[in-house]
């Protein structure tokens, strides 16, 4: 995959566009990202993802705290799997949300990205006050020469699948639902820091997570993931929570990785998340929490099987 960033503009050939925050890489966006690839192939142009960096809401409402369902990094790996050529990645500061709406596209679209068709959602709005919509798109097409193309809303059981939609599965804990939406596995990247050694006292080594503090993470328990390192697709349980057996205070995000005893310190792990298997309790004693680490790993081994 090729990033373009304003450092590129104006673009050397002429696009097809979809245009978004992509938070979540989700079924609706891989509906926008196939129409963009066929358009692109009709007119013998090339097909471009545009996005933003940071995500508009952190920037314009720093005060909603909003977490992310896909970190940059997580956005990068996922667009690369679903073999995405081009991505145009345009830093989204408070300048660029006091742009109107015709000056973005006279601007962005049209003379800086040369867009000769633009694929967008039913709901997409861009522009200062968000005043930019589809039937404006429609509006000033012929005037720029681009072909615009709005996808209906993309459902799944009844429900449509959107970004919010999937975050809140998330925070309730209901992977599996998100999952469905996303239509993969919910996706945590973290760096493998140093721990205080907990698991390895009791017999079961976890590899802390040092994660985006953007991140959504799930509530806290424990989870049947899969664990990615260098190609490799290791079963693991992953312990989201405070570790109250021990006491302790902070959040830690760590993963038992099963059959494994490789360092892997400053590795950077991928885990996708298939099932919320418990709530996090504090046990009586070690051994008691031994006993239900090895209930939770015979659990997750016949989920994963």
């Amino acid at each position: 995959m090729k990033i373009y960033t304003p450092k590129d503009f104006p673009l050397p050939f002429e696009t097809v566009i979809t245009i978004g925050s992509f938070d979540g890489i989700h079924l609706a966006h891989k509906a926008l990202f196939e129409e963009t690839k066929k358009l692109a192939n009709l007119l013998n142009v090339k097909p471009v993802v545009v996005s933003f960096d940071p995500h508009p809401r952190t920037v314009l409402f720093p005060e909603s705290n909003l977490k992310l369902l896909t970190t940059l990094e997580e956005k990068l790996y996922l667009l690369s799997l679903l073999e995405i050529e081009n991505l145009v990645l345009i830093p989204f500061t408070k300048t660029l949300s006091e742009l109107s709406h015709d000056l973005f596209v006279q601007e962005y679209i049209v003379d800086k990205i040369k867009a000769k068709g633009i694929i967008v959602g039913f709901n997409f709005r861009f522009g200062k006050f968000r005043k930019g919509d589809v039937d404006y798109l429609n509006k000033v097409a012929k005037k720029y020469n681009f072909i615009v193309k709005a996808i209906p809303p993309v459902m799944l059981n009844g429900v449509i699948i959107s970004s919010s939609a999937i975050r809140n599965l998330i925070e309730k804990g209901n992977i599996e639902s998100a999952n469905e939406l996303l239509g993969r596995p919910y996706l945590i990247m973290g760096k493998v820091i140093k721990g205080k050694g907990r698991g390895k006292e009791i017999g079961y080594p976890t590899a802390n997570l040092e994660v985006s503090p953007l991140k959504l993470l799930p509530p806290s328990g424990v989870y049947a993931v899969w664990v990615l390192l260098n190609g490799e697709k290791l079963k693991g349980a992953l312990n989201i929570g405070k570790r109250p057996t021990f006491g302790e205070k902070e959040i830690s995000i760590e993963v038992h990785i099963f059959n494994f005893n490789r360092n892997i310190y400053g590795k950077t792990l991928k885990i996708e998340i298939i099932k919320r298997i418990r709530d996090e309790k504090k046990f009586p004693s070690i051994e008691n929490l031994k006993i239900q680490i090895e209930k939770d790993c015979k659990l997750i081994d016949e989920i994963l099987h």
